[in-house]
This record gives structure tokens, C-alpha cells and sequence, in this order.
């Protein structure tokens, strides 16, 4: 698709008024590596921050003629942190203060994307994540190797006390094979707190029997994501383009609601930590493990849901937490 067309098409939809808060064709970049540091401290080409692997895993690719330059991704090949890939831009440069200054009424965070299933090996899922002021996420889309399908990712509260990021099953019945683009989009609603997603055109609200969709939550970071999910043994190479977030005032309506709670998307908080990091879950947390950038363990007391990381040095973990009903890593900072 010509992208001129694609941005024009999403700033139409939203009678303009929509704010563009970050975005990315990745045309403007030098084909080859993104970057030359992995552990997410300094970034690379387009102010790129990268956290995990090497520079070979992360590169700015020309897939096809249509989509001109792409961003291209290599997920490893374990069920281990260090397999998991993160991209992201400086959220006090565009998203952060964009959407808290956002003009009155724009209270719809939109975001689109185009995902390139690639080689669609291994059980990894790539696509787009927004967290919170509170370091959990709010809302997010992924493609799912392993099943060939799209999944939603979601705040959920089940009103005894569990609030989470979680991984949604069920949002469509279709697969997609390698090699294969998929445009999708989601959107969150500050005042309600209702969550559409959106495939190829088709829209569909978020209803999960005996959870609500907590409002209010403030967008802070978004993340291109690929984490490994529980059974991988393979490496997967996958892209995304065309990426676009707004604040608008209107948002696409569902025509149907649907939605299933599949292995649980790890949250935690505080994030950034100072002292004490405590897992959210809505499984029980059966063992958890801290991981430096380098993907060597760091000691790290846990009791229950709470891991002791004052005397962790300042940077970037990955935290990899064994539950009943699966492993699930999640990236935090220590200040």
C-alpha cells in the first residue's frame, strides 16, 4: 500500500481531529542495522531503543515494493528471556507529553499498524504494546506464531483485587501463514475504558465474562514487541510498518464482542522499581527469575509475588516468572 495513502486514510477516519502522537514508516532510514546496543540505554537509527539480542536481529528490511522499508525483527530460539525483542522511542519526546497535552475531547488512544507474519516459526508473537504511566500495559495487538492467529493484549480487572496485562484469545477465528501482511489497529477509551480491535477492516469490542476494562490509564510508552511464549524452540523473523498513534475523539465501534482470556501477559509494578518489584497475576506465581541485558541471572530475592531489587544496579531486567499456567518474561527498569 502506498503509505502516503495509509496516513492520509487514518487521519481521514478521525473527522481531523485526530492528534498524531508517534509514527513510523521507517522509509527515511539506512537498510541494514537499527542499532549497536542492545541493553536499551542508547539508541539507535530513529531514536530506536533496542533491548535483547544482537544487531542482526534487529534490521531495517525492504520486504516488498509496497511497503518500501520495513522494521525487521529476530525473535531467539529458547523459552527464556533473553529470547524476547523490544523496540521503542523515547516516550518523553512524542507519546508521553502528546497525549497528556492532547486538545480536550481527543480521550480515544487509536493505534494502527501493518504486521509481517515472516517466517511464522517458533512460538513468538510480534506487534505493538502501550503502557501506562504505572509501567503495565493498557492495550496492544499481536501476531501469535504458534496458532497462526491475532491476539489482543488488554488491562483487566477482575474485581477481587487482580488487576493485569493479559494475553486475549478469541478475537477472530482466522489464521494467517507465513509471509503474509496483516493490517490491524486498536483502540482505548480514557473515559469508559473500552477496547476495540481491529483486522484487515473488521472491528470487534472487548467483553471478558467476569472482568471490567479499567478507564483513566494514561498512555506513557509504546513497544514494537516480540516476546517468546511458552514452548519455543525456534527463532522467528517477522516486520512491522505503516505504525501510527493518536489521540482522537472517535473510535472505530465493534460490531460484535468477543474475547478470551489465553496465557496471562505478565504485569508489574512499580516501573520504573526502587526497593520491591510485586508480580501481577492472575495465576500462581510458582518461581521467578531476574535476568541483566546481557541475559545473565542476578541475584534477586523472591517471596510469593514480590522480588527484592534494591541492590540491583540502575538499568534494564528482564523478569521470567513460572506460573500454573505457563512462563511469561516482562521487561522493567531499576532507578
Amino acid at each position: 500500500m502506498n503509505k502516503t495513502l495509509f496516513i492520509g486514510l487514518i487521519l481521514s477516519s478521525g473527522l481531523f481531529s485526530a492528534q498524531v502522537l508517534e509514527s513510523d514508516n521507517y522509509n527515511s532510514y539506512t537498510l541494514g542495522n537499527v542499532g549497536t546496543e542492545f541493553t536499551g540505554t542508547t539508541p539507535g537509527q530513529g531514536g530506536m531503543y533496542l533491548l535483547n539480542g544482537v544487531a542482526s536481529d534487529y534490521q531495517i528490511a525492504s520486504i516488498d515494493a509496497a511497503h518500501g522499508q520495513s522494521l525487521q525483527i529476530t525473535g531467539g530460539a529458547t523459552a527464556a528471556a533473553a529470547s524476547s525483542r523490544y523496540v521503542w522511542k523515547d516516550p518523553a519526546a512524542g507519546l508521553e507529553p502528546g497525549w497528556a497535552n492532547r486538545t480536550a475531547g481527543n480521550d480515544f488512544l487509536v493505534g494502527e499498524l501493518e504486521i509481517y507474519t515472516g517466517t511464522a516459526t517458533g512460538a513468538h508473537r510480534i506487534g505493538s504494546a502501550i503502557y501506562g504511566t504505572d509501567g503495565t500495559g493498557i492495550v496492544g495487538i499481536t501476531y501469535n506464531s504458534a496458532t497462526k492467529t491475532l491476539n489482543g493484549l488488554a488491562r483487566l480487572d477482575n474485581g477481587a483485587g487482580t488487576v493485569g496485562f493479559y494475553n486475549i484469545t478469541g478475537i477472530t477465528t482466522a489464521t494467517w501463514p507465513a509471509n503474509t501482511w496483516i493490517k490491524v489497529g486498536y483502540s482505548y477509551d480514557y473515559i469508559t475504558g473500552a477496547i476495540t480491535y481491529t483486522i484487515n477492516g473488521t472491528t470487534v469490542s472487548l467483553a471478558v465474562n467476569g472482568y471490567t476494562i479499567p478507564g483513566g490509564l494514561d498512555a506513557f510508552e509504546h513497544d514494537i514487541i516480540m516476546p517468546y511464549t511458552t514452548g519455543n524452540n525456534a527463532t522467528m523473523t517477522a516486520a512491522v510498518d505503516n505504525v501510527i498513534l493518536e489521540a482522537n475523539s472517535v473510535a472505530q465501534l465493534g460490531t460484535s464482542q468477543v474475547g478470551q482470556i489465553g496465557d496471562v501477559k505478565l504485569s508489574v509494578y512499580p516501573n520504573p522499581a526502587t526497593d520491591v518489584l510485586t508480580v501481577n497475576s492472575a495465576s500462581k506465581v510458582k518461581a521467578a527469575k531476574v535476568y541483566d541485558v546481557t541475559g545473565k541471572q542476578v541475584n534477586a530475592s523472591v517471596q510469593g509475588n514480590q522480588i527484592d531489587v534494591k541492590n540491583l544496579a540502575k538499568g534494564v531486567y528482564i523478569l521470567n516468572v513460572a506460573t500454573e499456567k505457563g512462563t511469561e518474561s516482562v521487561k522493567f527498569i531499576k532507578k
